[in-house]
């Protein structure tokens, strides 16, 4: 049982890297850091690199230096919060995402998304190298997810001091926000993407061995799309408090059995590599057609 997390404390030392750190502010001429915060969160995936071009960064914080914050041990999870602007939006990539498999338990991987609320954030967008079990998606294809089958054996808490709370998770990934999202995908011109993005279901599995084959063709009749580590517990924990929710799967390998080769970390890193322009480009469209207002309480 892991200690009693201080969000707020997180939340203050945070800030007072921003106003220490920061070499340039706010494109709004925003001067008290004390009550800053992003617009929008965007939790990266194995070997997903981020910023894009147009980015303007502000700060950069070791995420293993946050109070309460745990180090990722994995590879291809960079450790640091970055905060920046793009598009007019004040964006914090949350380097660093941790694991169930690491030896964490649930509310450590999901402490970055309190504390990302906690800093007055509207929305998380979250991302992540996935095995693809629907027939016919090769790598490097990338899937908004629409649902998820948690295989995972834990959900997190809904509140810090709460420990027993029937969970509401119809509607866990905002489907009005992905559907704005893919119009404005489809309207770049410089995307070439007419067709849009497919969407599909995340199986979360505990880790950290990747699936047998006949687990494939299980995963395949229970109606996932997706595989893999991460995501839910993090989808969970954002509509607790009340942030929009987008996540997006990057197909980085075919699920065992599907190719007749070995699956690798190494292949998911250099899929994403090679596939990160396109995600990117389907993260920029995400950020500039975000809801202003919050969602509706989560009936729970």
């Amino acid at each position: 049982m892991t200690e009693r997390f201080d969000v707020q404390a997180a939340c203050r030392w945070i800030r007072d890297q921003w106003r220490e750190l920061a070499h340039e502010l706010p494109s709004d001429g925003q001067q008290d850091w004390s009550e800053f915060g992003p617009d929008v969160g965007v939790v990266l995936g194995s070997g997903i690199q981020f910023p894009a071009d147009g980015w303007t960064e502000y700060c950069r914080v070791a995420v293993g230096d946050i109070p309460g914050m745990p180090s990722p041990s994995v590879a291809g999870h960079g450790g640091e919060w970055i905060l920046g602007e793009v598009g007019g939006s004040t964006i914090l990539l949350l380097g660093g995402r941790v694991h169930l498999y690491e030896g964490y338990d649930v509310e450590e991987v999901v402490r970055g998304i309190r504390i990302l609320a906690a800093l007055g954030a509207r929305g998380l967008i979250l991302t992540n190298a996935a095995g693809g079990v629907r027939e016919g998606w090769s790598p490097g294809e990338v899937v908004a997810i629409e649902d998820h089958i948690n295989l995972q054996g834990v959900t997190p808490k809904v509140g810090i001091d709460v420990s027993s709370v029937i969970r509401q998770q119809t509607g866990l990934f905002d489907r009005d926000w992905i559907d704005r999202t893919e119009r404005c995908y489809r309207n770049d011109s410089d995307a070439g993407a007419t067709d849009g993005f497919p969407r599909g279901n995340y199986a979360g599995l505990p880790g950290p061995t990747y699936e047998t084959p006949a687990e494939v063709r299980m995963l395949r009749k229970l109606g996932a799309d997706l595989v893999g580590m991460s995501t839910i517990q993090e989808a969970m924990v954002a509509v607790d408090c009340r942030l929009r929710v987008q996540g997006f799967s990057l197909v980085t390998n075919l699920a065992a059995g599907m190719s007749g080769q070995p699956l690798s970390h190494e292949e998911v890193m250099e899929t994403g590599r090679r596939s990160r322009g396109r995600l990117l480009r389907i993260v920029d469209a995400a950020i500039s057609t975000l809801d202003p207002d919050p969602p509706p309480v989560n009936p729970g």
